[in-house]
């Protein structure tokens, strides 16, 4: 068998009471981000908050912010966020994102967000997404200024806070 390593959010006493459970695990990337990344969403928003299953939002914290929480796809060149169009207005607050490529989670305001991103639809997920440079920079081989991810990672990198990952 070999590893896996997930988190060092997860430790041994929650393996051990998942084994002692007896029940099959559910592998969902989207739902151990959201459990990984509420700590450090909880110091961002200095107060605690719960993962919920709630339509439009993932995360709900004392001071009532709504967030709704993406685990960036990776591609060769950008990172995606799938499943982000107007069946999230006005059911969240702000929007993090976890990037694998930068091991960072970005926190935006939704109203920012929404007023600034450049969404594409994707017929075969009959969905909107959003993408963003895997790296984070703006410049550099294969970076073309002003297209859909250039204007969403400057709108990242400029209105969004980020929080480096240990």
């Amino acid at each position: 068998m070999l590893p896996v390593y997930v988190s060092n959010h997860i430790t041994d006493d929650m393996i051990n009471q998942f084994v002692d459970s007896g029940e099959s695990l559910v592998v969902n990337a989207g739902v151990i981000s959201e459990q990984v990344v509420l700590p450090y969403l909880e110091e961002h928003f200095g107060c605690t908050g719960d993962r919920v299953d709630a339509d439009g939002y993932d995360h709900l914290f004392e001071n009532g912010i709504r967030n709704e929480h993406k685990k960036l796809a990776v591609r060769k060149t950008s990172a995606a966020a799938k499943n982000i169009g107007a069946n999230k207005q006005g059911k969240c607050d702000t929007f993090s994102f976890h990037h694998p490529g930068t091991n960072s989670i970005y926190i935006i305001d939704a109203i920012t967000f929404y007023n600034n991103a450049i969404l594409n639809y994707d017929k075969t997920g009959n969905c909107w997404d959003v993408n963003f440079y895997y790296d984070m920079l703006l410049a550099g081989k294969g970076k073309r200024v002003g297209c859909n991810a250039w204007k969403n990672t400057e709108m990242l990198l400029n209105k969004a806070s980020q929080i480096q990952l240990l």
